[in-house]
């Protein structure tokens, strides 16, 4: 078990603070099947206000977030989950601890004020990294988009701050022409070569810049194919998008913008009949639609969606899921999915990790914590979802009292390994008791 260090400026003073990690806590974080660390949060505080008026919303927060996973978090109203959400895309500071997003340290505060020079540079620098990197989409779409200005106006917003579109519509050409290549006209047994390590490169290169991928899928890749037999369908396949994406290469960040626009409408249900509408002309759903596509329309790797469904109609919210599933794939976009509906969750998520007053509980695998969840504030929160397989009587199941635990400074909670990937945050005799299905 190690130390976690951290050193603050007081004054003229530097204050060395040092924290001890709970038990068990690397374990909890150590990857289980090699899965690639997008996102980390380490000992993370959370503070609002400060002096006398400082409220603790997060304390010692750590969670990994896995590329390529839905991660669900979820937890009662004022639990702290949204507030983990709004910090990971800079909304909110950290007062302690660590966040990291792709392997880049983010800074405690997101905030310009009065810089100038090299500290402005490094402001612009890590602001564009972010916006590029993380986004988020809003609990209320009503109030997140502005109603003063047209759909396509929503939408390129972010383009119009970061003017990246050509590079973000080329790229989007060049992965698509990658994937129906390979799925299309190359075999894995008879093009083994160009399998495996060959196409995680090629991935990567593509996701690099515009020149990188140019160079890799149309110049090195048709000479690598025009050496191999029974591929001639795939050489003709690839000249013609090379010619095709000569042409694309001709357009105008004004024209790639656009076009950008109209197709992430499309990827969610919406065509290009609504660039001239306002926002304020749309149902509930609908305006959740733009507000996907405002934050997806910038390719970002990390999305966190702070309870996306929760204000819309039980008709339409699984169609807003099947959204998400759908761009998941199509992007290969990792989600944070913040809920207290235990519900849609269990639906989208690859894992799910349960808080409660800013504390991390227990984590695990969807069907872990949906079939053999321990602690008993998750069983509250499993109690709490209605069934029609429920017992007759009392609507209330398993109502959690935190003060069942009797912690003190010789008997702390630690992350006790349940499966290969599920943890609970107790101690061995509460966690021996829960097996038991003994709850106070």
């Amino acid at each position: 078990m190690s130390d976690f260090i951290e050193v603050r400026k007081k004054w003229f003073l530097k204050e060395e603070i040092i924290r001890k990690q709970v038990k068990g806590t690397q374990d909890m974080l150590t990857p289980k099947h090699n899965e690639t660390i997008l996102a980390s949060l380490q000992n993370v505080d959370i503070t609002y206000g400060s002096g006398s008026k400082a409220f603790k919303a997060v304390s010692d927060f750590c969670l990994n977030i896995y590329k390529g996973e839905v991660l669900g978090l979820v937890g009662e109203s004022g639990s702290g989950k949204s507030t983990i959400g709004k910090t990971l895309v800079g909304l909110v500071p950290y007062s302690f601890g660590e966040i990291k997003l792709l392997n880049r340290t983010l800074p405690r505060k997101l905030k310009r004020g009065l810089k100038f020079g090299k500290k402005l540079k490094e402001y612009l620098e890590i602001e564009n990294f972010m916006v590029n990197k993380v986004q988020m989409i809003f609990q209320d779409p009503a109030n997140s988009l502005n109603p003063h200005v047209n759909v396509e106006a929503v939408v390129s917003e972010g383009l119009n701050n970061t003017k990246n579109a050509k590079e973000i519509f080329l790229y989007n050409f060049d992965q698509e022409v990658q994937e129906h290549l390979y799925k299309e006209f190359l075999d894995e047994q008879k093009h083994a070569s160009l399998f495996n390590e060959y196409q995680k490169q090629l991935s990567a290169e593509v996701a690099f810049n515009e020149d990188r991928a140019y160079e890799a899928l149309y110049i090195q890749l048709l000479k690598d194919l025009n050496q191999l037999e029974e591929t001639k369908e795939a050489v003709e396949y690839l000249t013609a998008q090379l010619s095709k994406r000569d042409q694309l290469n001709k357009m105008s960040e004004k024209e790639c913008k656009r076009q950008l626009v109209k197709d992430i409408l499309k990827s969610v249900g919406l065509d290009e009949s609504v660039l001239r509408r306002y926002p304020l002309e749309f149902s509930g759903g609908q305006q959740q639609r733009i507000g996907i596509s405002r934050s997806v329309v910038l390719r970002p790797q990390l999305l966190v969606a702070d309870e996306p469904i929760s204000a819309l109609d039980v008709s339409i919210q699984a169609q807003v899921v099947n959204i998400f599933n759908d761009l998941k794939e199509k992007f290969d976009l990792t989600i944070l999915f913040i809920a207290h509906d235990l519900r849609m969750v269990e639906y989208i998520s690859d894992r799910i990790a349960v808080m409660n007053k800013g504390r991390l509980l227990e984590v695990g695998s969807t069907e872990e914590i949906m079939k053999k969840s321990l602690h008993p504030y998750t069983k509250s929160l499993l109690d709490a979802v209605p069934s029609i397989h429920g017992n007759k009587g009392s609507l209330i199941g398993y109502v959690y009292n935190p003060q069942i635990h009797n912690y003190n400074e010789q008997n702390q909670p630690e992350w006790v390994k349940i499966n290969d990937d599920h943890y609970v945050l107790a101690t061995l005799e509460e966690v021996e008791e829960w097996k038991q299905g003994n709850y106070k």
